[in-house]
């Protein structure tokens, strides 16, 4: 950590901070925190991303310093935060050197300077780690709102299994420095558009259970967000409905891209079966508990895999077949 932060201190050029493509609130809140604390420092810094950020982020302070990528700009340095490799970008960096902070499980090594802990509950909480350590006195209350607001929802408002004593802490720590928990969860959980739910209803008629009840599939087709008028970021946290049914151990979503033959999937689990091995099986990755992919295909193909792969990794973690269930 101390050789990365020496890393930044001596970087005098133009630095970038980016995150993924379709980016959540622990990539952005993990670019705003340290875009804030470095330009305090006196550094030639901007915060970028391919897509727009999710409304219900809108709260974020810096939300609007984030600016667009691609650009044609050449960065001395880019930071990536809460990816699995620049690739994840979903578009082309310009930097002489890139340096990659996360906590997801393989990837691509950047740098001899990347900052990378799969046991760490998000990527906040290493950018808060990091930002202790080179000046915690200098870490004010819009830093500790973005660090904490991507803590929160990362660790499903700390109720996942990657949740330990020093998230707690960390929390605890946010907070002394100004982050507001009841204002930060009330804006993250309570301020769902008439169009979510009238898309939660259209998603939730497609729930259908596979092995004796243990999977649990929803599908979001495109022609339901022109139904509702509702976007596609909208569905974020929808998974989790299939995952809270009692007996459910693998929930996953499908969510049809513009491109109809063209799937989003996200894939959940209670801590008993590791879905990322299910997701990296499609080309995807992310954690034990929560990992994404894309798959082409027609919808009922790409269901039918998915449960496939899905029964077969309940077999191999609980030894027992459902190859005719």
């Amino acid at each position: 950590m101390k050789a990365l932060i020496d890393r930044i201190k001596r970087e005098k050029g133009k630095i970038l901070i980016f995150t993924h493509e379709n980016p959540d609130a622990d990539g952005i809140g993990s670019m705003l925190a340290l875009y804030e604390f470095l330009k305090n420092e006196g550094k030639d810094v901007e915060c970028a991303m391919k897509d727009p950020a999710p409304a219900i982020l809108d709260f974020l302070p810096n939300i609007d310093k984030i600016k667009k990528l691609p650009n044609e700009k050449t960065y001395d340095l880019a930071i990536l935060v809460d990816a699995a490799g620049a690739f994840r970008a979903g578009t082309k960096i310009n930097a002489k050197e890139i340096i990659r902070i996360d906590h997801h499980i393989g990837g691509n090594k950047e740098s001899n300077y990347d900052f990378i802990d799969t046991y760490a509950p998000s990527t906040t909480f290493l950018v808060a780690k990091i930002l202790r350590y080179w000046n915690e006195e200098k870490i004010n209350s819009n830093i500790a709102t973005n660090l904490y607001t991507g803590l929160l929802t990362d660790t499903g408002s700390f109720r996942y299994n990657n949740v330990d004593d020093e998230a707690f802490e960390m929390a605890e720590f946010l907070v002394k420095k100004g982050a507001d928990p009841t204002y930060i969860a009330n804006m993250i959980y309570e301020r769902n558009k008439l169009s979510t739910i009238k898309l939660l209803q259209l998603t939730l008629s497609t729930l259908k259970l596979y092995a004796e009840g243990k999977i649990a599939s929803l599908i979001v087709e495109r022609k339901y967000l022109h139904e509702t008028g509702a976007l596609e970021e909208e569905t974020e946290g929808f998974v989790n409905y299939a995952r809270s049914i009692d007996g459910v151990e693998i929930a996953f979503i499908m969510i049809q891209k513009e491109d109809p033959d063209l799937w989003r999937v996200s894939i959940r689990g209670k801590g008993n079966i590791d879905v990322r091995e299910i997701a990296e099986y499609f080309g995807g990755g992310g954690h034990r508990d929560a990992a994404g992919c894309r798959i082409r295909g027609k919808k009922e193909e790409v269901l039918n895999k998915l449960v496939e792969r899905a029964k077969q990794q309940l077999e191999k973690e609980l030894n027992i077949s459902y190859s005719t269930i």
